[in-house]
């Protein structure tokens, strides 16, 4: 009895070691299935001019994305302004993509710009967009005050043909219909405010609206 003790307790540091490495062993293989199962297979974005971007995120782990990763990526498109990460498990992600509105168009010497609602300036390669231009100065911090301006004027903003940006730092605004708003460079809400009650009458259209004398309307055939 005593040596069958003895034999026992022997092998009880045996057991244990195997049932560890058994143990070890399944854990090892469970974890590599498990990672190999939640790998990145297939990236859906909508539109194909952005999907090489992110074509690293093959064989990611779907729990350890590199956010800062997508940031850079998404930050080299200054034509975005919204984005959405879905992770549908266990290996696709979905990100979509918004494009902001293009709002203007400016030439710096003979390159075409577009500026978007989300302030940032760009070139895309399909410039048959229908948007009014900018002319003057380049300017961004300018433009983009003008244009938050116009947008939350009651102003037709889709009826602006051309801005006219000048040195002193006062706009012209040059509609479809040819009329021709002059603005002063202070008190600009004021005047805009102004402007949309005059070009609400017939009598003003294809005129030229002066506001840049203070409390004075002039107006002209040129």
């Amino acid at each position: 009895m005593t040596l069958q003790l003895i034999d026992k307790i022997k092998k009880i540091p045996i057991y244990i070691i195997l049932l560890f490495f058994l143990s070890t062993t399944y854990n090892s293989q469970l974890a590599k299935n498990l990672n190999e199962i939640f790998k990145i297979k297939k990236v859906e974005i909508k539109n194909n001019l952005y999907k090489q971007e992110f074509s690293n995120l093959i064989d990611q782990n779907i729990f350890k994305i590199n956010k800062k990763h997508i940031m850079n990526n998404i930050i080299k498109f200054p034509i975005l302004e919204k984005f959405k990460i879905n992770k549908i498990y266990p290996n696709t992600i979905s990100i979509s993509l918004i494009e902001t509105k293009i709002l203007a168009k400016f030439y710096i010497k003979e390159d075409l710009f577009y500026i978007g609602a989300n302030g940032n300036i760009f070139k895309i390669k399909n410039d048959n967009h229908k948007v009014l231009l900018i002319e003057g100065n380049y300017n961004l911090n300018k433009f983009n005050l003008f244009l938050k301006n116009i947008m939350i004027s009651n102003l037709n903003f889709d009826s602006i043909e051309k801005l006219i940006f000048y040195p002193s730092y006062r706009w012209d605004v040059v509609f479809e219909n040819k009329t021709i708003l002059k603005l002063p460079n202070k008190e600009l809400q004021k005047n805009l405010q102004t402007a949309e009650i005059l070009l609400q009458k017939d009598e003003f259209k294809g005129k030229v609206i002066d506001l840049r004398i203070n409390n004075k309307v002039i107006v002209s055939n040129e």
